[in-house]
């Protein structure tokens, strides 16, 4: 009979209510500020984070998850009885940590042999635009599903999943160094509001759009551009500090204007955050296969 574990790091951005109702194990990513070194998911809040970004000068740093942590939880597993291992990971092109994972699964694989199947996934993705597919995954072992039709499910959503991202100021992309000073002083003064494409592994800015108000239609414009059958879909509002008013704009327009059946709303955590600065929103979907 199988018996299996399913793990991410705390990029995935699950909510603490589903990571306890399906037993998933979060690995934390670390981020460090002013000399202050805490485990994101474990030591603080999204809203408590973006707080401190908004606040601070300094822009914290964060570290992959090491190989000895990931084989540490592996041989938990094995000491468990877990005959498989399923482990969805932030995108290997913007953090070592699904390397980390794969040179533990080596290690392990050394010490103990073959006897547990370890499968891992670079999502090519950020935040709960991947954590939510986590949780499909184990809402399917809880189900009784088997390891290949949860692994087949996993492969299947990770290949149409995207996104589109936008942010509300260009103070924290200069800060980061993400812009030079001089582009975000003439987009402050223009009041360009740029809209990013998350998609097979990469953020690319593919829109600008003139003032907050426009943020909200420029993302509506995208999405509706490239989402497929959205009656028979979930959205996922994700979102920084922004005011109240534009996520409520926005659920509405996923609603109304493109016909979503559903929409969700998820804080986007640390690790994401401090790349795009708190003010950011965004929306994940699914689109065609990426090739």
């Amino acid at each position: 009979m199988e018996k299996i574990h399913i793990l991410t790091d705390s990029s995935a951005d699950i909510p603490q209510e589903q990571v306890e109702a399906y037993g998933i194990e979060i690995v934390p990513i670390s981020l460090t500020h002013e000399g202050r070194t805490f485990r994101e998911y474990y030591d603080i809040t999204a809203e408590e984070y973006w707080k401190l970004l908004e606040d601070s000068r300094e822009i914290p740093t964060t570290a992959m998850v090491t190989p000895t942590v990931f084989l540490d939880s592996y041989r938990r597993a094995a000491e468990r009885g877990c005959t498989h291992v399923l482990g969805v990971l932030i995108n290997g092109k913007g953090s070592g940590t699904y390397q980390a994972a794969c040179l533990a699964r080596d290690m392990f694989r050394e010490e103990y042999g073959g006897g547990m199947h370890i499968e891992l996934f670079d999502s090519a993705t950020y935040t709960y635009i991947y954590g939510h597919i986590v949780v499909m995954a184990a809402s399917l072992r809880d189900q009784g599903d088997s390891f290949d039709a949860i692994v087949s499910l996993v492969r299947s959503r990770l290949s149409r999943v995207e996104a589109f991202l936008g942010v509300y100021s260009l103070k924290h992309l200069k800060k980061s160094g993400r812009i030079s000073g001089g582009a975000a002083f003439v987009g402050e003064a223009l009041g360009l509001k740029p809209i990013s494409h998350v998609y097979d592994g990469g953020v690319q800015v593919c829109d600008k759009v003139r003032g907050e108000k426009a943020l909200v239609s420029g993302l509506i414009r995208k999405v509706s551009a490239r989402v497929q059958q959205p009656e028979k879909q979930t959205a996922i509002l994700l979102y920084g500090a922004v005011p109240g008013e534009r996520m409520e704009e926005l659920e509405k327009r996923l609603r109304t204007e493109i016909g979503f059946k559903a929409v969700i709303r998820c804080p986007i955590g640390p690790s994401v955050i401090t790349n795009t600065g708190p003010q950011a929103l965004a929306v994940a979907f699914y689109g065609q296969p990426h090739e």
